[in-house]
This record gives C-alpha cells, sequence and structure tokens, in this order.
C-alpha cells in the first residue's frame, strides 16, 4: 500500500473510526481507472448500512486494495513470464527445443504452458547414452524411420477426484484453522437471557515437502533419437513425481512425507473380522452410512487393484449369480453406490477408501515445475532436466468422513 494511504488507515484505526470525505476521495483517486471492480467495491462500502464513518466500512476499503494489489501483482508476474517464455521461443527457434511444452491432464498446473530456460541443480540420476543400449541406445534406431512413440502421460488418481480442497498459499508454512467443538444451541424462554456459546478453535499447520526427479541425456541421443527424447523424460519425471504423491496421500508416515489417508487418525479403521479377506459391498454400504451419520456426504471410493477386482466380480447369488457390477457385455463399471470408483495401486493391498472429498484439505506450495539446462555436465556436452513439485501436507477436517475399510489377511 502507498506510504500515504498507509498514514490515513493507520490514523483512522488509532482513532477507532471511519475515513472522512478527504480521506475517501485520496483512496478513490488512488486507484487505477482501469480497477473498476475496486471502485465499485470502494463507494458500494461507503454508501452501505454502516456509513462512511464506520470502523467496519474503513476495514472493507483496506481488503478491497489489499486484493487490488495482489491482482497488480499476479498481472506483473504473467507480464514477466510471457516475457520469458517470448525470450525462450526466440532461443528455440535459433538453437532447437531449448523449451519444453507441459500440459498433463490429471495433474494440478498449467495446461499447454511454457517452461523456460533455468538453471540446473548439480545432481542428476541415470545418465543416458546412445552408446550404451540398455541406457537408451535402444531409442536410436540403426536405419532412419519415422516413428511416433506415445509416452505415459502422468495422472494423479488422488488429486485428480472432485471436491478435494486444494489451498495455495505464499510462505514457508501455512496454519489451517478449524472449529474443534462448540456448545449446542437450546431452547430459550421469553424474555430470558440467551446463553452464549463456548467454540474451541484449533489449527492444522502445512509445511511443504519437495517431490523432485533429476534426468541427464547426452545431446547426442537427444539429436540422433527418433521421436522427442526430451518429451519422453519430462513424461517419466512427471508419472514419477504423481505416482510418489499418490502413495503418500495414501499411504505416507507424515516423516519426510505427506500424511496419507491410511495414517492413524487420518480417517476411521475399519478392520474387516477374520474370514472376510475380501471387501464386499456390504462393507462399502456401511461405510457409505457411516459417513453419512457423520454429517458428511460421501463422493469417492478408492480401492486397491485386488479390492477393485473384487468388487467387480462379485455375484448377486454367491458363485452363480449375475454380476453386481453389470454383465460382462457392459463397460467395466466405473461407478457404485453413485461414486466414482478409482483403482490405485498405490493404496495397501485389501484396502478401499470411502470418503467425503471435501472433507479432505491439501496444501499447494507450487505446481509441478519442468526445467532444463545445457549447462551443467558442459565437459560431458550433456543437457539436464528436473522436475519438482511443492505439496504441503494432507489433513481430514473430520476423521468419520473418510471411511478406511481393510480386509482381513486370512
Amino acid at each position: 500500500m502507498k506510504t500515504e494511504l498507509r498514514k490515513i488507515f493507520d490514523s483512522a484505526e488509532s482513532e477507532d473510526r471511519g475515513l472522512s470525505a478527504r480521506e475517501i476521495a485520496a483512496v478513490i483517486n488512488s486507484v487505477p481507472a482501469e480497477e473498476r471492480m475496486a471502485r465499485t467495491e470502494i463507494l458500494a462500502a461507503v454508501n452501505g448500512a454502516n456509513g462512511p464513518e464506520s470502523p467496519e466500512t474503513r476495514m472493507a476499503i483496506q481488503e478491497t486494495l489489499k486484493y487490488m494489489e495482489m491482482r497488480a501483482v499476479d498481472a506483473r508476474e504473467d507480464r514477466a513470464r510471457i516475457d520469458r517464455e517470448n525470450e525462450a521461443r526466440t532461443l528455440s527457434d535459433k538453437a532447437g527445443a531449448l523449451v519444453m511444452p507441459v500440459g498433463v491432464p490429471g495433474l494440478p498446473g498449467e495446461a499447454d504452458t511454457w517452461r523456460s530456460i533455468l538453471p540446473s541443480a548439480g545432481e542428476y540420476r541415470a545418465l543416458i547414452a546412445e552408446s550404451s543400449p540398455g541406457a537408451g541406445g535402444f531409442a536410436v534406431p540403426v536405419n532412419v524411420a519415422d516413428r511416433a512413440v506415445e509416452f505415459l502421460r502422468a495422472a494423479s488418481v488422488f488429486m485428480r477426484v472432485p471436491g478435494i480442497n486444494i489451498h495455495r498459499f505464499e510462505g514457508g508454512s501455512f496454519v489451517l484453522p478449524s472449529l474443534n467443538s462448540t456448545t449446542l444451541p437450546g431452547v430459550v424462554a421469553e424474555g430470558a437471557t440467551i446463553p452464549e456459546a463456548t467454540p474451541v478453535f484449533g489449527g492444522t499447520t502445512f509445511t511443504p515437502v519437495k517431490y523432485a526427479d533429476l534426468y541427464r541425456a547426452s545431446n547426442e541421443i537427444l539429436e540422433d533419437a527418433a521421436f522427442s527424447m526430451r518429451d519422453l523424460i519430462a513424461g517419466v519425471m512427471l508419472r514419477n513425481i504423481a505416482t510418489q504423491v499418490d502413495r503418500d496421500a495414501f499411504q505416507g508416515t507424515g516423516t519426510a512425507s505427506l500424511y496419507g489417508l491410511t495414517k492413524a487418525g487420518m480417517g476411521t479403521a475399519v478392520n474387516l473380522a477374520t474370514g472376510n479377506t475380501v471387501v464386499k459391498w456390504d462393507a462399502i454400504i456401511d461405510g457409505f452410512s457411516d459417513i453419512e451419520a457423520a454429517g458428511a456426504v460421501p463422493g469417492v471410493i478408492w480401492a486397491s487393484p485386488d479390492s477393485g477386482k473384487a468388487l467387480r466380480r462379485e455375484r448377486e447369488n454367491g458363485a452363480n449369480g449375475g454380476y453386481l457390477a453389470g454383465h460382462v457385455t457392459d463397460p467395466v463399471t466405473k461407478a457404485g453406490l453413485g461414486l466414482p470408483i478409482y483403482v490405485s495401486a498405490n493404496l495397501p493391498a485389501r484396502t478401499v477408501i470411502v470418503a467425503d472429498p471435501t472433507r479432505i484439505h491439501v496444501g499447494l506450495r507450487s505446481d509441478v515445475r519442468l526445467a532444463m539446462s545445457e549447462d551443467y555436465a558442459f565437459g560431458q556436452d550433456a543437457t539436464g532436466f528436473r522436475a519438482t513439485y511443492r505439496i504441503a501436507g494432507l489433513a481430514v477436517d473430520n476423521p468419520a468422513a473418510v471411511q478406511v475399510i481393510k480386509a482381513a489377511t486370512s
């Protein structure tokens, strides 16, 4: 905020008052002409029920200016990013493929954007070399031929579920406030004093962890491969990061990783009795009902591969009835009880999770970023590639809203 405006608000706050007509005029005149929305919000606050002289109006105007400045910062960052992209495209035209387009379905982040050249770290994993077939040489054909390789695109089974709360934040960490408990209202007689509620607040601190994948490749293989090796490496890195995030989101211990949904206290553990070696629909229906009883709304079913198979094979009358998932001529079932079913190898075996995704919170510090450098390993004539993703914690605001159903081992 400009110095003169800060003095106005500090003076009004110290006197616990609103803004005078002169001060309001100074605030409005400081707002750029293109910020029509901010001007409208300020005038609406001034002409509102509280009037210009109230502290509430002053705080509303101050909040409007705060968000206007945040938009201005975002606009400057966007302009700087566009300038970097234009510079990168110019370099790409001159030197060839020095920038990399990113657009991966199923992962958080910007689709069809460009990541410009950035200095790379000094650590890279496997050296891909044309002279070693097992290290990438098989990608270079003996005879020139037109080939196209569709490489795997990473898709996060956990993050793509609609309804999960993704909290973007700035700084090293942030606290997600919560209402832990409160007193309940009751019937109050006419003229009697209404008892004041006693809320108890809490908070969950999110501290980001960084997932990263590092590669380097000789420039010979980058030049001689029959397809875009850069795209292949980018796809592998993104897939690896998405797989690890999924694994930790379900099974993480919280030690140098996320807290997973199967960790004690994150959800409600339902361990089936001995003899129930597979999770059946009866147990899922029970979990569905328990979530409703907690005031939540079931929205997703996650299943380990073995549990997903068992659910799809379950029949109406034991081994002889029709499949509950539908006829074998129908498409493989993608839903049950009206909920989408996601099968992931990153869940522990014999596990099914029924959850209200709106009660799950994830902190996101920065989206997946791809970077490359031709300066790394300069003496080896190699190019470095790096992918990073900073995510901050996983929290469930009501453990009863996440039912973790585990079948018995025998």
